[in-house]
C-alpha cells in the first residue's frame, strides 16, 4: 500500500504526460506504412475486413490461386496507409509488415496503449 499523497502525485504525473500529447493540434507518427509481400499473400481478404480505413485491396494476378479462387494478392497504397498495424497483426500468412517494425514487435504491442515504439532501422 502507498500513502495517499504518493498515489495522487503519480496520478497527476500520468495526467500531465497525457495532456502533453493530447494538447497538440496535430500528431505525427513518422510515415510508418504497411507493405505486402505478394508471394506470401493468399488473398484471404482479412486485411480488407479489419482495416479501419478501408485501404487494402486485393488485385488480380495471373497464375495465382488465392482463397476462394480470388487469384490475387493484397495491395496497400502507401499514400493512404495510416500505419496503424491492424492488418499486420491480423494477417494469417504474415504477408504484411510495417516498415521499420518486425512481426515480433507488432505481436507484443500493447493494445490501446500510448507507449513509445522505437523503429528497427536496417532490418526487414
Amino acid at each position: 500500500p502507498k500513502f495517499i499523497e504518493e498515489t495522487i502525485s503519480h496520478a497527476l504525473a500520468a495526467a500531465a504526460r497525457a495532456l502533453t500529447l493530447l494538447s497538440q493540434d496535430a500528431m505525427y507518427h513518422g510515415g510508418v506504412i504497411a507493405v505486402v509481400d505478394p508471394e506470401r499473400c493468399v488473398g484471404c481478404l482479412t486485411c480488407t475486413r479489419v482495416c479501419p480505413f478501408a485501404i487494402p485491396q486485393v488485385l488480380q494476378l495471373d497464375g495465382r490461386n488465392g482463397v476462394g479462387n480470388l487469384g490475387g494478392a493484397a495491395f496497400i497504397d502507401a499514400a493512404q496507409c495510416h500505419g496503424c498495424g491492424t492488418c499486420t497483426s491480423e494477417c494469417p500468412g504474415n504477408a504484411i509488415q510495417l516498415v521499420n517494425y518486425t512481426d515480433e514487435q507488432m505481436m507484443l504491442r500493447e493494445v490501446g496503449g500510448l507507449g513509445s515504439w522505437l523503429p528497427v532501422i536496417g532490418e526487414r
